[in-house]
């Protein structure tokens, strides 16, 4: 297993994210949270994780779930990414290497809430705080902050606002553990741009593949 993480979320189609997984991303991201524009039911997400099998991990993303429906989407998926306020006695309840944690960074304050975390070997997530979306805004965290919450905690995915276009100057910038991105990847909410998802994937893949 590659030891970082290219990650292309909010897929809904099952070809594309076949497409995706082959064109060398090791994560696929599917949405389970009603209040999201890419929201897709249970039997879809089985369906895209059995056809990326053995080419990716997939991930369902949820926002302040039930423990009942995380330990049913583990039956599902390869990894669960808690995508809200979960808290840590909640996140311990399943198995680091099943989870990625993300938080919403306000300010550089805030990178203190990710400590328990990462001591506990969950592998984190940042991305810009928005007061009406938990996430698929387009919105780029400030480049300090991710830089220094990077630095404090090494294993974490950099998510927010990333493209085909900029994935190159924030990779070099930042140095995260990983990286994913979704909405400037798209057509609409929930449908990639396969010229741009496949060049942003070629570009992340250089980066890691290199001495960078």
């Amino acid at each position: 297993m590659k030891d970082y993480i290219i990650k292309v979320c909010g897929l809904t189609d099952k070809v594309q994210a076949e497409e995706t997984a082959s064109a060398g991303a090791t994560h696929i991201g599917m949405i389970f949270f009603e209040k999201s524009p890419r929201h897709i039911p249970l039997k879809k997400i089985e369906e895209i994780a059995d056809r990326i099998r053995e080419k990716a991990l997939s991930v369902a993303v949820v926002v302040n779930p039930e423990e009942k429906v995380v330990n049913h989407l583990l039956e599902i998926v390869d990894i669960v990414q808690l995508h809200g306020d979960e808290n840590l006695e909640f996140t311990e309840k399943f198995p680091p290497e099943r989870v990625i944690k993300a938080f919403r960074l306000r300010n550089m304050h805030d990178i203190h809430r990710m400590e328990p975390f990462y001591r506990k070997g969950y592998t984190l997530l940042i991305d810009a705080f928005s007061e009406k979306q938990y996430g698929g805004t387009g919105k780029q965290i400030s480049p300090e902050i991710a830089v220094e919450a990077v630095k404090q905690f090494p294993r974490t995915v950099l998510s927010g606002g990333l493209s085909d276009e900029n994935i190159e100057d924030v990779l070099q910038a930042v140095k995260p553990y990983g990286v994913d991105a979704s909405s400037k990847l798209e057509l609409k909410p929930g449908y990639k741009d396969m010229e741009k998802t496949v060049k942003f994937i070629q570009k992340a893949r250089k980066f890691y593949e290199s001495d960078n």
